[in-house]
């Protein structure tokens, strides 16, 4: 598989895993919250809101899967909002005295997979 169909299908895999997210949070809040996201107290605003950001984003990298090479700056800005987002749990481990293996983790490795995709491209000419 080439370098450009490698980056197509891990940008396709984030972007569908950032929209399948957000379609949880938008349309299942309480049970986002319950299963996945449990940061109590529950506030169905709130979820929601993430939601709708993270379908933005999710969105942006299914069309982004196309072309990456033309979109790294989409790409960058969500690897970027990856980092913060892990970063903001490390934090809550911190807080709590341990890092969660359940939380953290899974979310740094997708973090670093959103860099790694943006590092390579970052070389490559844009189209």
């Amino acid at each position: 598989m080439s370098g450009t169909r490698f980056a197509q299908g891990l940008v396709a895999l984030m972007g569908v895993f950032y929209t399948a997210t957000s379609v949880a949070q938008l349309f299942a809040p309480q049970w986002f919250f319950e299963h996945i996201g449990y940061f109590p107290p529950f506030n169905r605003h709130y979820v929601g809101d993430l939601g709708a950001f993270t379908m933005a984003m999710g969105v942006g990298l299914l069309f982004a899967a196309r072309e990456p090479s033309a979109h790294r700056g989409l790409i960058g800005v969500v690897a970027l909002g990856s980092i913060i987002h892990v970063l903001n749990h490390l934090y809550d481990d911190w807080l709590n005295a341990g890092l969660s293996l359940t939380q953290t983790v899974p979310l740094a490795l997708l973090a670093l997979v959103m860099v790694m995709v943006w590092w390579r491209l970052r070389t490559q000419p844009q189209t």
